[in-house]
C-alpha cells in the first residue's frame, strides 16, 4: 500500500487551500475532479517529444509512465478553454530530478518561440515509493488570446513523470493579463508581476516558486546566504548595505514575483563579477527582435558638438555590426540615450529585474554593461537616440529619435546571423572569424598579424577564455602559440579583449612566457562571520602566511622573454584579472593596453540553486597582493589607457590595438 508524507522542503509550494490530486486510505492516487486536464500516459500513442511511454508496475496512475533520458526533453501539447484563467499545475516525478515548465505561445505574437513561461517546484508531497510532486499555482494562461500551451520536462539525468494535471483556480483579475504595449521595462501598466518585453507586457510571476508559508524561516535562511558567504570585502563594505535594502523586502513582500525577485535583487546588488543570478527563462525565452549590433565605450571625439559626453559615463559607439538588424547604424556611429538616460545609466538600471544581468566587481568601469547592451535594449527599451557620422567627410548628424517598438519581430522565414560582440572592432589574424564568433570556446587563433610582414616578425594571439585544467581546454592553444613566439616572432600583440576567465593554470602559460619569477597573490576563502576589510598590515601578514605555506600564486619563469609583448584587455573576470596582474609592472618590454582598469574580480566562487528556477554564483573569497591590498573590487590599471575613437571606428581602425603595434614597433626600433 502507497502512503503519502511531507518532506522538509526549504521553500514548499502548496497552500492549504489549494485544490490538488488527493490520495484514497489505501494509497490509490485520484486526480482533482475540478482539472480542466488530467493526464497519465495510458495512451502509448501520445505525442511526448523525446520522451518513452512504458509499462510500469510502480505508476501512479494508470499502468503506464513517460520515461526521460538524461539530456533528453519530452513536451505535452494541451488543450485548454479560451479563458483568461489562473491555474494550479502539477506534475509527479521519481527515479530523479527534472525541470518542469509550462511553456505558453500566445497567436498574437507572430514569433516562433515562448512568450511565457512557468516553473513547477516541489510541494514537500512525496510518496512512499518514491514519487514527488511538482506545482505551481499561480499560472497565468489567456486563453483568449489563441494560447498554445506546451508542459515540457527535461532531466540531466533522467527521470520518470506521472499525473499531470491542470486545475483552475480562479478567472484572471483585469490588471492580470499581460499582452498590453508598455514603454520600456519601467512602465507600471504591466503590474507587479509583469515586465515589460519587447514593447509588451509579459508574465513573469509563474516564473518563481509560491510564497513560501515558512516565510520567516525561509527569509532567514537565504538572508543568511548573503551575510555568511559573499567574500570580497571592499564590495561588503561598499555593496552589502544596498543588498541588505532588498532582503528587507522578504518580509513585506505580497506577491512570489517580489518576494524572489527581492532576494534574486540582493545578490546583485553585491556588484561583484563572480555573484550572479540566472533563471530557467534565460534559456527558454528567445530574443524576439534582436540587434545586428556591438556597442563598446570609447570616445566620441566627432560628435560632442551635438551629444556633449557625461561627466560621469564613457561615450558609448558601435563596434561592428552583423548583416541586418542595424538600424542603418554603422561602426563610429553613436549610441546617445536609451529612454531618455545615458546608455550605461539605463543599463545598470536593469538590475532590478533582468536575472543574467553580468556584473563588474570595480566601481569605475562598466565594460560587460558595454557588451550586453544589444541584448538589454532589444528586450527592455522603448526608444533609443543615436547620432549617425559619414566616413568620407568624416561628419556627424544630430541626435535621431529611434522608437524599437516599431521594428518587426523576428518570423521563422527570416535569416538572421548575428554577430559576436567581443570588444575588437577588427581582427588581425589571418584565421580570425569575419562574424567574430570563435569556432569553439577553447579555440586560440595565432600567427603573424596582417599589418606586420614577415621581416617585422610581430605576431599575435587572439582567445576568449583561460579555461584549462592542464593540458586541456585553451592549454593546448596557448602552449602552441607561446612555441610559435619563441621560434619566429621579434614582437607579440596578446588580444584578450573578451576575458571569460577561466583557471590559473591559464595565465601561467604566458606568465612563464613573457616575465621572471616571482609571487603574485595569495587567494583566502571567507573564514568566519565578522570577517572585514583588514589593514594592510593585516592583509600582508596574510599574504606572507600564505607565501610561506606554499599557497601564493607564482607568476612567470627563470628564463622569460626579452622580446615586446603588449596585452590588450576590455572586458575580463576571475583568471582574466589574474593574467595582467602577474605581467603588471614585471618587465620592462611587457605592457598593458586598455581603455579603464580590470573587472577586478579576484575571487572564486559557489553555485547555488533551486530546482532550475531561482539559480545563483556567489564569490565566497578575497585575494591578497604583495603591499598586502584586497584585490577584490580592485581592477589593474593598463599602463597605457587608449579608448577607441568614434573617428578611428568610422574609417576601419583599432584604437587600442594600433597604439599596442606602435609601441612594439618602437620598442623594435634600432
Amino acid at each position: 500500500m502507497r502512503a503519502v508524507v511531507w518532506s522538509v522542503v526549504v521553500a514548499g509550494l502548496l497552500p492549504a487551500s489549494a485544490r490538488a490530486a488527493t490520495f484514497a486510505e489505501n494509497g490509490e492516487f485520484r486526480f482533482d475532479q475540478a482539472a480542466a486536464i488530467s493526464l497519465d500516459f495510458e495512451d502509448p500513442s501520445l505525442e511526448i517529444g523525446a520522451g518513452t511511454i512504458q509499462e510500469d508496475a510502480g505508476a501512479l496512475s494508470g499502468s503506464r509512465i513517460l520515461r526521460l533520458a538524461p539530456f533528453a526533453g519530452a513536451g505535452l501539447p494541451l488543450e485548454l478553454p479560451p479563458s483568461s484563467t489562473l491555474y494550479r499545475v502539477s506534475a509527479w516525478l521519481r527515479d530523479g530530478e527534472a525541470v518542469a515548465s509550462v511553456d505558453v505561445t500566445y497567436a498574437d505574437n507572430p514569433h516562433a518561440g515562448v512568450d511565457e513561461i512557468a516553473v513547477l517546484y516541489p510541494t514537500g508531497r512525496m510518496t512512499s515509493d518514491g514519487w514527488y510532486e511538482v506545482a505551481s499555482d499561480h499560472v497565468r494562461i489567456d486563453g483568449a488570446r489563441g494560447a498554445t500551451v506546451n508542459v515540457g520536462f527535461f532531466a540531466p539525468s533522467g527521470a520518470s513523470v506521472d499525473a499531470v494535471e491542470l486545475v483552475p483556480v480562479r478567472e484572471l483579475a483585469p490588471d492580470e493579463h499581460s499582452g498590453q504595449a508598455c514603454e520600456g521595462s519601467v512602465d507600471p501598466v504591466c503590474g507587479e508581476s509583469g515586465v515589460c518585453l519587447f514593447s509588451q507586457c509579459r508574465y513573469v510571476g509563474g516564473t518563481v516558486p509560491n510564497l513560501p508559508p515558512d516565510r520567516e524561516q525561509v527569509s532567514l535562511y537565504l538572508k543568511n546566504r548573503l551575510r555568511l558567504m559573499f567574500g570580497p570585502l571592499l564590495n561588503r563594505t561598499l555593496d552589502l548595505p544596498h543588498a541588505e535594502l532588498a532582503l528587507q523586502q522578504l518580509d513585506t513582500a505580497e506577491s512570489p514575483w517580489r518576494y524572489w525577485n527581492s532576494f534574486t535583487l540582493a545578490i546583485r546588488r553585491l556588484h561583484d563579477g563572480h555573484t550572479t543570478t540566472s533563471s530557467i527563462t534565460d534559456f527558454v525565452l528567445e530574443n524576439e527582435r534582436p540587434l545586428g549590433l556591438c556597442f563598446i565605450e570609447g570616445d566620441a571625439d566627432l560628435s560632442t558638438g551635438a551629444a556633449p559626453s557625461d561627466d560621469v559615463y564613457l561615450d558609448v559607439l558601435v563596434s561592428h555590426t552583423a548583416g541586418s538588424r542595424t538600424l542603418g547604424l554603422v561602426p563610429g556611429d553613436r549610441l546617445v540615450s536609451v529612454d531618455g538616460v545615458h546608455p550605461i545609466e539605463w543599463a545598470r538600471a536593469q538590475v532590478e529585474h533582468h536575472w543574467a544581468m553580468n556584473p563588474t566587481s570595480n566601481h569605475t568601469t562598466y565594460a560587460e554593461l558595454a557588451e550586453q547592451l544589444r541584448g538589454l535594449i532589444a528586450r527592455y527599451a522603448h526608444t533609443i537616440e543615436v547620432v549617425r557620422c559619414d566616413a568620407v567627410s568624416s561628419q556627424c548628424g544630430e541626435i535621431e529619435s529611434i522608437d524599437l517598438s516599431l521594428l518587426p519581430t523576428l518570423t521563422p522565414e527570416e535569416q538572421f546571423s548575428s554577430v559576436q560582440c567581443d570588444n575588437r572592432p577588427l581582427r588581425h589574424l589571418p584565421d580570425s572569424p569575419a562574424d567574430h564568433a570563435p569556432a569553439s570556446f577553447d579555440t586560440v587563433y595565432f600567427g603573424r598579424l596582417n599589418e606586420s610582414t614577415e621581416a617585422e616578425g610581430i605576431y599575435g594571439a587572439e582567445w576568449d577564455s583561460l579555461s584549462t585544467s592542464g593540458v586541456d581546454g585553451v592549454a593546448p592553444g596557448l602552449n602552441a602559440a607561446v612555441q610559435l613566439f619563441k621560434n619566429e616572432a621579434n614582437g607579440v600583440i596578446l588580444d584578450h579583449r573578451t576575458g571569460n576567465g577561466g583557471t590559473i593554470l591559464g595565465p601561467q602559460i604566458l606568465w612563464k612566457f613573457a616575465v621572471p619569477s616571482r609571487p603574485v597573490s595569495v587567494y583566502q576563502d571567507r573564514r568566519y562571520f565578522d570577517e572585514e576589510q583588514p589593514s594592510l598590515t593585516e592583509g600582508l601578514a596574510l599574504f606572507q602566511a600564505g607565501l610561506a605555506a606554499n599557497q601564493a600564486d607564482i607568476a612567470g619563469s627563470a628564463n622569460p622573454t626579452t622580446m615586446p609583448v603588449a596585452l590588450l584587455l576590455t572586458r575580463d573576470v576571475s583568471a582574466s584579472d589574474w593574467l595582467p596582474l602577474g605581467l603588471k609592472d614585471a618587465a620592462p618590454n611587457v605592457k598593458l593596453f586598455a581603455p579603464f582598469q580590470t573587472n577586478g574580480g579576484f575571487s572564486t566562487r559557489y553555485s547555488f540553486g533551486y530546482w532550475l528556477g531561482v539559480n545563483f554564483v556567489m564569490a565566497v573569497g578575497d585575494t591578497y597582493d604583495v603591499t598586502g591590498t584586497t584585490r577584490n573590487g580592485r581592477g589593474v590599471e593598463p599602463d597605457f589607457v587608449v579608448r577607441p575613437k568614434q573617428s578611428d571606428l568610422l574609417v576601419g581602425k583599432d584604437t587600442v590595438y594600433e597604439a599596442a603595434l606602435a609601441w612594439v614597433r618602437q620598442e623594435l626600433a634600432p
